[in-house]
């Protein structure tokens, strides 16, 4: 009888692998690459089930499906895959800093400045993954971030209103640094029924990135913080400024250097 030995190896190997499938589980859950994990689970079933009784021509068909096996992985889950990679890049180690309190005052005033005028807008907050790869479909610009120019921006006859606009914090209060950017649209139950184009926006991009968006809709007069594909309740001025200011305090490290994003 082989000698079986468990050792502190063994202990780091089952750890990672564990680490790595509940990254994975808590990265799709709740999005359609849920429903498809289970339709590859089904498949992988049928598969066994004809090995086990005999049945040549399924066993066949399906063994030519496992044969492109990882081809089929990356295209079902690119979505997913391409989320995770950008996280992972994240490095855990840079300095994010605090926000100062003159860009978070700039943001709140900014976004309930459209609800007082009933305009819809949403306000993109750029942190450790960049996204001047959205700018092309924008036009870029550098701009303080103020009610006026928010205003100005998202004014329903103003040419630019469609989109969002781009922010990236300053010890002024923030720029503008590109506006009419379209934004990646999450899937439609993603967001609730009763949520326009706007808040899916706003959703899609904050699956695929670590941006904070500041949605306002026109319609409800609410305003929405998303962050991680998940879209939080309605706020009020003074929760949507604890609520950017807890994150802004969360992100905190001491290091050198100026302060970075939310």
């Amino acid at each position: 009888m082989a000698n079986w030995q468990f050792g502190l190896v063994d202990v780091l190997d089952i750890s990672v692998v564990a680490i790595v499938v509940y990254f994975f589980l808590s990265l799709i859950r709740g999005t359609r690459a849920v429903q498809m994990l289970i339709g590859v689970a089904v498949v992988v079933v049928t598969y066994q089930l004809a090995r086990t009784f005999g049945l040549f021509t399924v066993e066949w068909m399906f063994g030519h499906f496992f044969s492109a096996f990882m081809v089929i992985l990356v295209v079902l889950f690119q979505q997913e895959i391409r989320r995770a990679l950008m996280r992972v890049a994240a490095n855990p180690l840079s300095f994010t800093g605090s926000a100062t309190d003159e860009s978070i005052d700039s943001l709140v005033e900014s976004a309930f400045s459209l609800v007082h005028r009933g305009w819809g807008g949403l306000i993109v907050i750029e942190r450790e993954t960049g996204l001047r790869h959205l700018f092309e479909s924008g036009v870029e610009m550098d701009a303080p971030l103020r009610p006026d120019i928010i205003q100005a921006l998202f004014c329903p006859d103003a040419p630019m209103h469609d989109g969002a606009v781009i922010m990236r914090r300053d010890g002024n209060g923030g720029r503008i640094v590109a506006a009419r950017v379209l934004l990646p649209l999450a899937q439609a139950n993603a967001v609730p029924g009763d949520f326009g184009t706007r808040h899916r926006a706003a959703v899609g991009l904050s699956e695929e990135t670590d941006a904070l968006i500041v949605v306002v809709s026109e319609e409800r007069g609410e305003v929405h913080l998303v962050e991680g594909g998940q879209m939080g309740a309605p706020m009020t001025s003074m929760e949507l400024r604890e609520a950017l200011g807890q994150l802004a305090v969360s992100s905190a490290k001491p290091a050198k250097g100026p302060a970075g994003n939310f």
